[in-house]
């Protein structure tokens, strides 16, 4: 069975390949995530394309510069803001839980744990904008074959 993403297939056999790199409790699970997976390369370099980055709807030469060209879509098409002082603070307030020392079970002061919740929010909210991205692309896409997970 293979799936067309704006007239580009992806093969059954491609399909069959990519499992091996989505363990999961079923063979049904694990084509499902494969699936998934390539479609939304798909959906990413079609994207790297329409800005003139790769030669081809979806094709990329050398094939090894694929990661490098999702990253530098996603540093530019996505943007992230950076947490602020008051963003960190009021996580760090409502999480007070989460601060304490495992050996000396003290409060970890905020000063303490600023970076480490900048990181965490950042990260956080790269994930939740990737996936709006990846979504918002889906939507403008042609996708036969199989539907994507949009949560």
């Amino acid at each position: 069975m293979s799936i067309i993403v704006n007239n580009v297939e992806i093969t059954g056999a491609e399909i069959g390949q990519e499992m091996q790199y989505h363990p999961a409790d079923s063979q049904e699970h694990a084509w499902r995530m494969a699936a998934q997976s390539l479609v939304i390369r798909q959906l990413l370099l079609q994207q790297a394309a329409s800005h003139g980055w790769c030669e081809d709807k979806g094709q990329v030469t050398p094939p090894e510069q694929e990661e490098e060209l999702i990253d530098q879509l996603l540093e530019q098409d996505v943007t992230v803001p950076e947490a602020d002082q008051a963003t960190c603070q009021r996580f760090y307030d409502n999480h007070l839980d989460r601060f304490t020392d495992d050996k000396t079970g003290k409060r970890i002061t905020f000063e303490q744990a600023h970076d480490n919740i900048r990181d965490y929010l950042h990260t956080k909210a790269m994930r939740i904008a990737v996936a709006e991205y990846i979504k918002a692309l889906s939507y403008n896409a042609e996708i036969k074959g199989f539907e994507l997970d949009n949560r």
